[in-house]
């Protein structure tokens, strides 16, 4: 099912979530996990999307996503 190499911190930019009743920005995802956040897109622009792990962010695992006006 994986080890601490396959664990995710996914984080956006420009916008926070709410999960479990908490508001934040970055939520953990171990091996073969999910999770379901609400997210309000309502601050216009292209923010960057990313995961806080520095071997992933090295190896490129970055992009940005867009919220149209």
């Amino acid at each position: 099912m994986g080890n601490e190499l396959d664990l995710h911190t996914p984080h956006w930019h420009g916008k926070t979530l709410i999960y479990n009743r908490q508001r934040t920005d970055v939520i953990e995802l171990l091996p073969a996990s999910m999770k379901t956040a609400d997210m309000t897109a309502d601050n216009p622009g292209t923010w960057l999307y990313h995961c806080h792990v520095a071997d992933h962010l090295d190896a490129g695992m970055v992009t940005t996503y867009l919220i149209r006006p």
